[in-house]
């Protein structure tokens, strides 16, 4: 079928272009909330390459509401339960620094959210997310490219081409997400540019087997930074045995990638190793490692997520989360605005939160390669403080005017998520509760949408507000602690930072977008008006209601 006459093909609400974390996340947190979207993914399936390995707590937060939570674990083999990061001169060598010693990496979150880390790497993540995704509704397409697109005020209208037959078709869509690559054809169309250091190195990464057990092999995750007497690079493990990876830098303009032969790459492995084993190559992947943000996430009815929007080193295993965590962004709020339940603004909150954590995570994950591996790189260097792992991981802030904010702003862009006391526009704290019976946490009730949570004597709060909620259409969850919920361990004043009758609106992300500490005389006027500017998210001033 020719280009210029493609088969027609059905409307979609929205298109995701590109099949990897990003894209798929976007994909399934849609699907989950009703949205059919269509997603392209032009390679035919998920590379053999782990690549970003990791489910954090944030991003397993959001994505265990979809029933995955148990495979993502069971695919990781639980690997993160025994973890160990060290810098070396190689897998048997000499140790220069331990980063995490050999242990479990969920205690470092203990008490803090009922979610587990997954070790899975991305080639086992992605098509958990892919299958997940189409038994909801979602239409992914592999082995499928797109030709062109374009978009008006109406709409997005594209052609794509699956990459094996040949055949063409045209479709049209609401919205655009462009998933696809730190490379984005859509972002560069869109002229978009990026700021920051740019391509930092080029790298080969290998994918080998061994013939017999390897050092790392009946142990959980190791990963490896080396700095090796003849190169600098990496080693991790896999969930599978024998099997793991050897990443090496080089420089292109002394070095040409034809010198990688697959003799020169085992003896890399053997180096790396430090022990000379028979090993098999599976998988040769060249890459660059870079570090910028787009300058704009948005043109229009076009999202950029993922790697199109930024691009780190992988020395922190942030920068698959970050691409999770846009793709959940996005899905609660198109399909808000889809549902026709909130206001096409409340898009552009996208692009004010989700860029200042992007830069915040970039600057995070450079900050940790000139640590671990090039403390030579006197260019890459800067003056920012450093930031703790799980302030950037979990304690990120965003502001936007869908966040009203009920003290002075400090400017900081992260908070220590172990004592966030229900600052709006931060992470809504777990809390152990007790609901008909069964022990849970505040973690569980948040997802699907808008949350009230009550004080105690806060009934006036739990009525105003399902009154509001049913005049506008907007399907919101209330509870009261005391009656429809228990507080375990007594925890909600101090964790959510409100008295005996205040309130707590939580957004479908898990973020506080306002409380009210006190109770008022207008609760139903006061929460009209919050939920008038949430949803609109348009700058205006913020509902008054008591700070203390």
């Amino acid at each position: 079928m020719s280009a210029h006459n493609p088969l027609p093909g059905p409307h979609y609400p929205v298109l995701i272009v590109g099949g990897g974390l990003a894209g798929l996340t976007t994909a399934l947190l849609l699907a989950w909330r009703g949205i059919r979207p269509l997603l392209l993914e032009r390679h035919a399936s998920a590379s053999l390459h782990p690549r970003a390995r990791t489910v954090n707590f944030r991003s397993m937060e959001l994505l265990r509401l979809t029933g995955i939570e148990e495979e993502l674990h069971a695919a990781d083999g639980n690997s993160f339960a025994d973890v160990a990061m060290i810098v070396a001169a190689s897998v048997t060598g000499e140790v220069f620094h331990t980063l995490f010693p050999r242990g479990d990496m969920n205690a470092q979150a203990k008490g803090f959210t009922p979610a587990r880390l997954s070790g899975a790497g991305q080639d086992k993540v992605e098509p958990i997310l892919a299958r997940r995704a189409q038994e909801l509704g979602a239409d992914v397409r592999f082995s499928t490219e797109l030709i062109s697109w374009d978009q008006n005020p109406a709409g997005i209208e594209a052609v794509f081409r699956h990459r094996q037959t040949g055949e063409e078709q045209r479709v049209t869509a609401d919205y655009l997400v462009a998933a696809d690559g730190n490379r984005s054809p859509i972002r560069e169309r869109l002229g978009i540019a990026t700021r920051g250091h740019g391509r930092i190195s080029s790298w080969l990464t290998t994918v080998f087997e061994s013939e017999s057990p390897l050092p790392t092999d009946g142990r959980g995750f190791s990963l490896y930074y080396l700095r090796n007497p003849n190169f600098n690079g990496a080693y991790a493990s896999t969930d599978i045995p024998r099997r793991a990876t050897v990443g090496v830098e080089y420089d292109p303009k002394t070095r040409s990638l034809a010198e990688f032969t697959d003799d020169h790459c085992l003896d890399l492995i053997r180096q790396a190793l430090g022990v000379d084993l028979k090993v098999r190559i599976l998988e040769k992947q060249p890459w660059e490692m870079s570090s910028y943000v787009a300058d704009r996430f948005i043109s229009g009815r076009v999202f950029l997520a993922g790697d199109a929007a930024h691009t780190m080193p992988p020395t922190g295993g942030l920068g698959g989360q970050t691409a999770m965590q846009d793709g959940a962004d996005l899905a609660w709020k198109l399909a808000l605005v889809l549902q026709g339940q909130a206001d096409p603004a409340l898009l552009q909150t996208y692009e004010t939160e989700r860029k200042p954590v992007a830069h915040l995570t970039v600057d995070f994950q450079t900050a940790n390669y000139l640590v671990r591996m090039r403390p030579d790189r006197d260019d890459l260097k800067s003056n920012a403080p450093a930031i703790d792992y799980m302030a950037v991981a979990l304690g990120y802030r965003y502001r936007s005017p869908a966040i009203l904010l009920d003290v002075p702003d400090d400017g900081s862009p992260v908070i220590n998520p172990f004592a966030s006391a229900g600052l709006p526009g931060t992470r809504a704290p777990h809390l152990v509760i007790s609901r008909a019976g069964q022990q849970l946490s505040t973690i569980d009730l948040f997802g699907a949408h808008f949350l009230l949570l009550a004080s105690p004597d806060g009934e006036a709060w739990k009525t105003a507000a399902a009154i509001v909620a049913a005049q506008r259409g907007l399907p919101l969850d209330i509870y009261r602690l005391g009656t429809d919920i228990l507080d375990v361990e007594n925890e909600w004043s101090a964790r959510y930072g409100v008295d005996r009758d205040g309130a707590v609106l939580i957004r479908p992300d898990g973020f506080i977008a306002w409380r009210s500490r006190t109770r008022v005389d207008d609760p139903s006027g006061i929460f009209e008006s919050v939920l008038n500017q949430v949803l609109s998210a348009q700058p205006h001033a913020a509902p008054e209601s008591p700070s203390n």
